[in-house]
């Protein structure tokens, strides 16, 4: 005989006009792939692969339960709540630590958003045939639904941690990239003698179209005692780039916010 119950096919959890089928394996509530695929905005064959891939990250009996055989003929002729592919030759089923690993895996909001809503409206509702006995009985499940909830709720927080830890690297690389880039930037100014530290006569000009004579400036730098940079000229080969403080001096010309 099948261990699989299938409830009435009420609203258990309902998004965007979803409803999802309530399904108990081993008196365990579970969710099949094609409704993690819908509610997480996923592909079946994504949730597939993630599994595939990181199946060493399951546990069978603690996030899955894998229907085939005789199990699956049954489940597929008696059960009309869920809709199974005559070709399909095993059926896997999602605990709800299974399912939390699934929006873990695909990272996205979405998937987050809808596993908060089956951790309140699907996973956290209970056959009422499955109350415990005694009050030892109702501590126990108490304890263990607890313990899966703490569980459950460490790895959903690790994964957004994780992901905000990402999020404002890729950010740090970019500003460091984007400081770089300045520096680079800077640095090639003032071999062209346009920088806020020194510049060319033709520099100037060009900024302020307006003509600058260089004697001023050659007469502050050895007045007081500064040396003038060369830097590359494409007329000449070299030309004299001259201090921001000869150029404030001489013709009250403001380097750094010229250039």
């Amino acid at each position: 005989m099948s261990q699989i119950t299938v409830a009435n096919n009420n609203s258990v959890v309902t998004q965007n006009r979803f409803t999802v089928p309530e399904v108990y394996y081993r008196n365990q509530k579970v969710i099949t792939t094609e409704s993690l695929a819908i509610g997480y905005g996923a592909e079946i064959k994504s949730i597939q692969n993630n599994f595939n891939r990181n199946q060493s990250r399951f546990e069978e009996g603690k996030h899955y339960f894998k229907i085939e055989g005789d199990e699956l003929s049954i489940l597929r002729s008696s059960f009309s709540g869920v809709q199974i592919s005559n070709k399909a030759r095993l059926l896997y089923l999602w605990t709800e630590r299974g399912a939390s690993r699934h929006a873990k895996m695909l990272e996205t909001d979405q998937a987050w958003d809808f596993f908060e809503l089956l951790e309140d409206t699907y996973f956290g509702t209970r056959k009422n045939n499955n109350l415990p006995g005694n009050y030892i009985e109702a501590l126990e499940n108490l304890l263990k639904a607890e313990k899966e909830k703490a569980v459950i709720a460490a790895e959903r927080d690790h994964a957004i941690e994780t992901k905000a830890w990402i999020g404002n690297k890729r950010q740090a690389t970019s500003m460091a990239t984007a400081s770089k880039a300045v520096r680079e930037k800077n640095r090639l100014a003032e071999k062209l003698g346009e920088s806020k530290k020194h510049a060319t006569v033709l520099a100037v000009e060009k900024k302020l179209n307006k003509k600058f004579k260089w004697q001023p400036l050659k007469k502050w730098c050895k007045e007081n005692d500064v040396e003038i940079s060369t830097v590359h000229d494409d007329r000449y080969g070299t030309a004299n780039s001259y201090p921001s403080g000869a150029w404030k001096s001489a013709y009250d010309v403001d380097l750094a916010k010229l250039f």
